[in-house]
């Protein structure tokens, strides 16, 4: 079931066309295992939880705790052994979960609050009414808290109380998926992606824009052919922003300008992993790939999970992981691309990219609420 965001005439409904139920993946040839992945605990969280495709659970780890926010809209404070310390219900629910700077937790809902909350013990600390709901996962920079609404808006409000500083605005598609990129700031300037294909770099003092690229261009005969979204965050990358746009490209711009410097056709809605000089893509059809960040050539690809539909990857210790809505766990390895280790960790998906921890452990969350702590051990 995949799901999307219609508007318009100032009316928001969702459309929900029918998808297949994923394939069982292959085995492991028992030669091929390299890494296994062991349980340390699991805790079923309170609350209710349901598995959405592309609006996966960010977890926020930090302080000596987890944060999470159930599809009930509370949000949760849990122990790093899964026991729950404190909760606060939220008007209304969070499709992308909390984030936390500095001792805070900041969290948008579909009613369009975006609140500050004390990590140390939940206690609300502001709360601001936006124009409408946030789908973005919050940025935090040294003096702005930012957010993008399902409307098209990218609103910047002042960290310490939520005063709104400045509103910058972008035409929406009809037809649009149900989640938006995270912000990244970088010095004074914002980048942003948006669910027209473009990536806007702004002035972070004011919200003037300073240029705009192209990512994908619409193009077909219907609404859903035309859907070209910058779901992934954009990620810096030396002197160079890298974005990546559903049913379009992965390209990078020069951050001074905003000129293409490469631009190769791949479709991802999950933000690529850029680690040890090499850019990690997980691919809207179940590829994986693997790109060289200053030249944009693929240095391989994986087509092993082909027509899974994947929710999270990751790179953990010298791995690098992949989830899917199946409930599995996948360990590549970085350096050739080859599946080295897997786990069947819930039948009820994961909706959560795995969170590395260090030490070869990381989280994930089921589509049913049951938070694991795995981690890799050499075969």
């Amino acid at each position: 079931m995949l799901l999307f965001s219609l508007s318009g005439c100032g009316m928001l409904s969702w459309f929900s066309p029918s998808r297949p139920s994923p394939k069982a993946v292959a085995p492991l040839a028992k030669q091929a295992v390299k890494v296994e992945v062991d349980t340390d605990w699991q805790a079923r969280l309170y609350g209710t939880w349901r598995l959405q495709p592309y609006e996966t659970s960010n977890i926020a780890v930090g302080e000596g705790h987890i944060y999470l926010v159930d599809a009930s809209g509370h949000l949760l404070c849990l122990d790093l052994g899964g026991k729950q310390d404190w909760m606060v219900r939220l008007d209304g629910k969070s499709a992308r979960g909390p984030t936390l700077a500095d001792g805070i937790l900041y969290v948008g809902t579909d009613s369009g609050k975006l609140y500050a909350f004390s990590a140390k013990n939940g206690r609300r600390l502001w709360v601001t009414q936006l124009d409408s709901e946030v789908l973005s996962p919050i940025t935090v920079s040294k003096e702005a808290v930012l957010a993008q609404l399902v409307n098209g808006q990218l609103v910047d409000l002042q960290r310490g109380d939520g005063k709104l500083d400045w509103t910058f605005s972008m035409n929406q598609p009809s037809l649009l998926l149900r989640t938006l990129p995270a912000p990244v700031v970088h010095g004074d300037v914002v980048y942003a992606g948006f669910a027209d294909g473009n990536l806007v770099a702004l002035n972070l003092s004011n919200g003037a824009e300073l240029w705009r690229a192209a990512v994908a261009i619409p193009h077909g005969n219907n609404e859903l052919a035309r859907m070209v979204d910058i779901a992934a965050n954009p990620i810096v990358d030396g002197d160079r922003i890298i974005a990546a746009a559903y049913q379009g490209n992965l390209a990078a711009y020069a951050r001074s300008g905003g000129s293409e410097e490469w631009s190769v056709p791949m479709s991802t809605t999950l933000t690529p992993v850029l680690a040890d000089g090499h850019l990690y893509v997980a691919l809207a059809d179940g590829r994986i790939a693997a790109v060289d960040p200053h030249s944009g050539v693929v240095l391989w690809r994986s087509d092993v999970l082909k027509g899974q539909y994947l929710t999270g990857i990751t790179h953990c210790g010298t791995d690098l992981l992949v989830s899917d809505d199946a409930g599995s766990v996948y360990v590549f390895d970085p350096r050739s691309g080859h599946r080295v280790g897997q786990s069947h960790v819930s039948s009820s998906g994961i909706q959560s990219a795995p969170v590395c921890l260090g030490q070869d452990r990381f989280l994930v969350l089921s589509g049913a609420g049951t938070l694991y702590q795995l981690h890799l051990r050499p075969h």
